[in-house]
């Protein structure tokens, strides 16, 4: 099942074929949505669950360890990136906690287990807070730097690849360590892509997230605009007339 055929479901009466032809409307933003989201992520995203594998979230953390994001312009660049963490995963429970492990340059082995109190993006706020259990957050940098880099592997289903820099602004209170992802994801590709006026930014909404047995459910919206579901409606209707006085 393709893109229009997805979104044809919450459009009845409406033909695939309409939406494939009005879609051509609204580029380049169909094209960043066709390259962010698969078929499958879509349609969890309209229907409001989003599941992560672990496996997805480690292949991007690992990924984001090669230096990829470190401002290395090639690989041989990227091998010369000394990074303070040699290793890192994450394994998520069926009871919610999230369970991370860490290989470290300068403290060696690190183990976490945490959960996650917010997961939140919104048009106006965009952030990550975790409670991490059982070991106290001593190496404030530290911290910020893996967990920045959690926070965004986690996401990155849902947002596509984008480079974090450094890392991100985080404030740790006690056990309590918060990710501003909000600049971040606005060089994000969702961020560039509007559709009359309107950023897929700002139209993805997240409330939640929460680790189960090999996975992470995020709850998902999609806040589409009066104005935007209106002129997206009126323009299938109107093609789908056309195409219908055309075939008598």
């Amino acid at each position: 099942m393709d893109m229009p055929a997805i979104i044809a479901e919450y459009f009845p009466g409406i033909s695939a074929e309409s939406i494939s032809a009005a879609v051509e409307d609204y580029q380049p933003a169909w094209k960043i949505i066709q390259h962010t989201w698969s078929n499958e992520t879509l349609k969890e995203i309209m229907q409001g669950k989003v599941s992560v594998p672990d496996s997805v979230i480690n292949e991007a953390i690992a990924d984001r360890l090669l230096g990829s994001d470190e401002n290395a312009d090639n690989a041989e660049n990227r091998e010369a990136v000394e990074l303070p963490v040699t290793e890192l995963r994450l394994t998520s429970k069926e009871n919610g906690r999230l369970e991370i492990f860490a290989n470290t340059r300068k403290m060696g082995r690190l183990e976490f287990s945490g959960t996650i109190e917010e997961f939140v993006h919104n048009g106006s706020d965009s952030h990550v807070t975790y409670r991490v259990k059982e070991r106290a957050l001593k190496d404030h940098g530290l911290a910020s730097w893996f967990f920045s880099r959690i926070s965004m592997s986690m996401a990155q289903k849902l947002f596509g690849r984008f480079d974090l820099g450094e890392s991100l602004p985080t404030t740790i209170k006690g056990n309590y360590i918060t990710v501003d992802c909000r600049k971040a994801l606005e060089q994000s590709e969702l961020a560039e892509a509007q559709i009359k006026g309107y950023r897929l930014l700002d139209m993805l909404e997240i409330k939640n997230a929460v680790p189960h047995d090999g996975y992470i459910m995020f709850e998902t919206r999609l806040n589409i605009p009066q104005e935007i579901q209106v002129a997206a409606l009126d323009l299938l209707l109107r093609r789908n007339t056309q195409e219908g006085n055309e075939a008598k």
